[in-house]
């Protein structure tokens, strides 16, 4: 009879150690998930600040004599560096690729603390 309480109570540890072990997988799973949304959210808000600079920076030195084709070249060229594309060719561009052989200027030397491949966040000022 004790031998099969023993065979019963190791049955009961095993079956309880699975269901603990699937609650885990499906926790870690869900921790993981919400790590990737809180992520995209805090990216996207620090993509609408960078946008709302460069539109103010853009008008800044729209302001300050360059004209809206030296802008546009300067645009094209940013597309084109960041796309691989030295020429900037439209045929041979591919605006939604970015060449992971190349890293971007502004991943270069970050030392600030940020996620790893994270562009250096600019400090006050304009530059």
């Amino acid at each position: 009879m004790a031998n099969n309480q023993n065979t019963m109570r190791d049955m009961k540890r095993s079956i309880l150690k699975a269901v603990r072990d699937s609650q885990r997988t499906k926790q870690d799973a869900m921790d993981e998930y919400v790590a990737a949304r809180v992520n995209i959210k805090s990216l996207e808000g620090r993509l609408e600040e960078a946008r709302e600079k460069a539109t103010l920076l853009r008008r800044k030195a729209k302001d300050a004599g360059n004209t809206s084709a030296e802008l546009k070249t300067a645009d094209d060229l940013i597309d084109a560096r960041w796309t691989g594309t030295e020429d900037g060719s439209p045929e041979n561009a591919d605006p939604g690729t970015v060449n992971p052989e190349r890293e971007h200027p502004a991943m270069e030397g970050n030392t600030q603390g940020g996620m790893p491949g994270e562009p250096n966040r600019w400090e006050g000022g304009e530059s």
